[in-house]
């Protein structure tokens, strides 16, 4: 049986001797370790070294028929991660904001609060220590039972904050805008705090919105303090995006990332792109400048909202977003068949593609596909769906987004088999 590249990873690290830790690192107060990551065991450089031999063995153990391009790495190796998160826990009275342990069968779901995880900026674990420190006052018992998880997008130039909580009103809005304003007061740099409701208290941190026909004026998202939006830039690209819009965890990289991808797909200004799972429009407003159309489309209507803004901001006049899952019956819509110089870039979820999306691609004969892999585990059946449709891989590059963990980002241009 084919090892997959978590396999590969766990093997190259288990035989390493772990690193000195520093005080409240990726450790808890009585110094049990952290094991959730690789982060907390090797030092970057050690983890690149390692990665790139266990990576090259992965992909060309597919057979993908191309050389592996060396391993791009992150310009962060720590502290890089945009989104973090921490369950609420209330255990005989005593709240904590804690990592979900998993490295003991005998215990479920129990905290682990760790003084400072080194793949996520410094403001995280302030902001995750101040809340924890307020709410286990006994005065704001009450309010902790409220809460389900918390969660922090940004780095330490600007963060927004997320209150998940299964009950928000006016009964509580006071004691709310009080931690707010206690927040602010001793973390700097926070740009906005929200309250995100889920009443099912979800396993997930920020699960979907109501279904249709229950409760049609329900909210889920309320700000609380500050601006609407994150700001980041790509180059001289800008970009704004609302907490619950997807965005990369890693921006430290994103500048290799669009230029690599700009490379790949050869593109000039006859050309008309389709960027499929644009999100905020990463990828098509970064590349509108080199080609003749981009068209953006992505089920998130949040992050189509954030794509139409970020398009005024930069002054872009050539890109169109488009809100629909991507389907092939989707694509047949909105694809021209008499379209000529036809690129394709496609960055779905860890899922991958709908049946019937890349096989609608290849009917539509593109000059050159890019895909993007945040999933090595399904690479080699999505392969042979584009081998199926009449495509080749032409190049691979891997992107070491995720540091720390046993995750990747591949990027993979096809183009039509001769």
């Amino acid at each position: 049986m084919m090892k997959t590249l978590a396999d590969l990873l766990s093997q190259q690290y288990s035989s390493l001797p772990q690193r000195t830790l520093h005080t409240g690192e990726c450790q808890t107060a009585s110094k049990k370790r952290c094991s959730l990551c690789f982060a907390g065991k090797i030092d970057y450089p050690t983890e690149l070294k390692y990665k790139q031999q266990a990576i090259t063995e992965f992909l060309n153990s597919l057979k993908i028929g191309v050389p592996i391009r060396p391993l791009i790495a992150s310009p962060q190796g720590r502290t890089y991660r945009t989104v973090s998160k921490r369950k609420a826990f209330l255990v005989n009275r005593q709240f904590s904001l804690g990592l979900i342990g998993v490295d003991d069968d005998t215990l479920k779901n129990f905290p682990m609060t760790i003084g400072q995880c080194v793949i996520e900026p410094r403001v995280h674990a302030e902001v995750y220590r101040t809340m924890q420190e307020y709410l286990q006052k006994k005065e704001h018992l009450s309010l902790a039972e409220e809460f389900n998880y918390v969660v922090v997008k940004g780095n330490d130039t600007e963060s927004a904050v997320i209150f998940n909580m299964n009950h928000f009103s006016s009964s509580n809005r006071k004691e709310i805008n009080h931690l707010s304003k206690h927040l602010t007061h001793k973390v700097k740099n926070i740009a906005g705090i929200f309250v995100f409701v889920d009443e099912e208290r979800s396993r997930y941190y920020l699960p979907g919105t109501p279904k249709k026909g229950n409760q049609t004026n329900f909210r889920p998202l309320t700000k609380i303090f500050g601006k609407e939006k994150l700001f980041h830039k790509v180059g001289n690209t800008k970009f704004l995006h609302a907490p619950l819009s997807f965005s990369q965890t890693n921006h430290s990289i994103l500048e290799p990332f669009v230029t690599t991808a700009k490379t790949f797909l050869s593109l000039n200004k006859e050309d008309v792109l389709y960027d499929l799972y644009c999100g905020y429009g990463l990828f098509s407003l970064t590349l509108a400048s080199d080609v003749r159309k981009v068209i953006g489309i992505e089920l998130a209507r949040t992050s189509i909202n954030d794509a139409i803004d970020n398009v005024r901001i930069n002054k872009i006049t050539n890109a169109k977003f488009i809100p629909a899952d991507i389907t092939a019956e989707t694509l047949r819509k909105y694809l021209k068949p008499e379209t000529t110089n036809l690129k394709f870039l496609l960055d779905p979820p860890r899922s991958g593609t709908l049946p019937d999306v890349i096989e609608m691609i290849g009917e539509q004969k593109p000059e050159k596909v890019l895909h993007i892999f945040c999933n090595s585990d399904i690479i080699e059946k999505e392969l042979k769906r584009w081998s199926k449709s009449g495509y080749a891989p032409a190049a691979v590059q891997p992107f070491d987004m995720f540091p720390g963990t046993t995750e990747i980002e591949v990027m993979i241009l096809l183009q039509r088999a001769k």
